[in-house]
């Protein structure tokens, strides 16, 4: 289905392959409210398991059992059909045996992203976008920060093959220990992997002082780390990090950002959030607090952190709408 035409999308977050129809949401979330209904749902976030094969020192989720059934996520798909995306995280998805094989046999009727470690192979000639996580360039140290011998050849490898295949991003996420490295991270990865489209520079949000930001480290990102990522990041990866790095706040814990502080998160009402259970929720980030409801209203955890695309989006469907009167 073609983007559709509306007066709200001159002024939408430019378009990229790392975030999906936010022109036509933003679209059909105008006409839906004004029209008394819902808007349908665009993108399925599925946290498919919260078992992993790595032990990731810096990591923050609770790993159980927990495996979503093959039999909930068909019935996902037949729910809400091939005009929704279907995000797959975790967790690690290459845990769930039934997986890979599914996303082979069903990757032309549906679209499917992925996020995984890849030391499996993934299944990348069936999903429209990879997202493999990767925070460092020295094997020696990227396997004891894994826990896993031999990880860093084996993802690199996979990274290599997959690329070739689907648009390929890698996700690294800077902590107290490795954001001086960000940059040079950056140059190594645009060199090893010549069909990646892009880097994604996230950051740590745990509390453990091991990992998390100081107001030094802030002050150093900013005035020496950041310019050197300006310059050695291509613009896809430049223009992600500009946007989800925007000031300094961004890299601290606990920091409030008022203009998230009350009204109706409009993104929410085009998205649903599926847990390991098969329970359905309403926003990726809450769940990753913890929150998981259903309702569209913003809670007071929304205040610490959202990135500014995000935000951009419920600010525009808002304008849209106080503009027809209809806010």
């Amino acid at each position: 289905m073609g983007i559709v035409k509306t007066r709200v999308s001159p002024t939408l977050p430019r378009r990229s392959l790392y975030w999906d129809d936010f022109e036509r949401r933003a679209y059909e979330t105008v006409e839906a409210l004004r029209n008394g209904t819902q808007p349908p749902v665009r993108r399925v976030a599925v946290f498919i398991t919260d078992r992993c094969n790595f032990r990731c020192s810096y990591c923050n989720h609770e790993q159980d059992s927990g495996m979503l059934s093959e039999a909930a996520f068909t019935s996902l798909l037949e729910k809400y059909g091939d005009t929704a995306l279907f995000h797959i995280t975790g967790g690690e998805p290459s845990m769930v045996p039934w997986l890979y094989p599914l996303l082979r046999e069903r990757g032309q009727d549906f679209r499917f992203h992925l996020n995984t470690n890849a030391f499996i192979y993934p299944p990348a000639e069936s999903v429209k976008r990879l997202k493999i996580s990767l925070d460092h360039w020295d094997a020696e140290q990227w396997d004891a920060e894994v826990g896993v011998t031999g990880a860093f050849k084996r993802v690199v490898e996979n990274i290599k093959r997959a690329s070739a295949h689907t648009v390929t991003s890698i996700t690294f996420t800077m902590n107290h220990q490795n954001f001086r490295e960000a940059a040079f991270f950056g140059r190594w990865a645009q060199n090893t992997f010549t069909d990646l489209y892009a880097i994604f520079y996230s950051v740590y949000k745990g509390t453990n002082p091991r990992y998390a930001f100081t107001e030094d480290d802030v002050e150093t990102f900013f005035t020496q780390v950041k310019p050197a990522m300006e310059y050695a990041l291509e613009p896809e990866s430049l223009a992600l990090l500009q946007e989800t790095i925007d000031e300094k706040v961004r890299l601290l814990q606990g920091v409030r950002f008022p203009q998230n502080s009350a009204g109706t998160c409009y993104l929410s009402m085009s998205e649903r959030v599926v847990d390991p259970s098969g329970e359905e929720f309403s926003c990726s980030h809450l769940y990753r607090d913890g929150i998981r409801d259903l309702t569209t209203q913003k809670h007071e955890k929304c205040l610490y952190g959202c990135n500014r695309r995000l935000t951009m989006f419920n600010e525009l469907v808002e304008k849209e709408l106080c503009e027809r009167g209809e806010a």
